[in-house]
C-alpha cells in the first residue's frame, strides 16, 4: 500500500466536492440503523482548499485511477507542496 503524506499541510481541512454525478450513495456499515447513512450525494471531484498558503488538492477518478492536482493561486508558491510517500519500492518524478 502506497501512502502520501502533506508534509507541512494544513491539518484541519474540509473536503468540499464539486460537480454533482446522478445518482446517491448508500452507507449501511455495522448494525446500528442510527450510524447508517443514505442517499447521499456523489460528485466527481473532492476539494481540499488551502492545503498550503494559496493551493488546493482537487482529487477525482481517470479511467479507474485515483489522480490529484494541486491547483496554485496567483502569487501562491507551488514550492510550500511537499509530499512524503511511505510504502513505495522506487518513485520517479514521472510517476507524481
Amino acid at each position: 500500500m502506497l501512502r502520501m503524506d502533506l508534509v507541512g499541510a494544513n491539518r484541519s481541512l474540509q473536503a468540499s466536492g464539486s460537480e454533482l454525478l446522478p445518482g446517491t450513495a448508500n452507507y449501511f456499515i455495522g448494525n446500528d440503523p442510527a450510524k447508517w447513512l443514505s442517499k447521499l450525494p456523489v460528485y466527481a471531484k473532492v476539494r481540499y482548499s488551502a492545503v498550503y498558503p494559496g493551493v488546493d488538492l482537487v482529487y477525482y477518478g481517470n479511467q479507474r485511477q485515483l489522480e490529484y492536482d494541486f491547483v496554485v493561486a496567483p502569487g501562491a508558491s507551488p514550492k510550500s507542496v511537499k509530499l512524503h510517500f511511505a510504502g513505495a519500492q522506487r518513485i520517479s518524478p514521472a510517476a507524481i
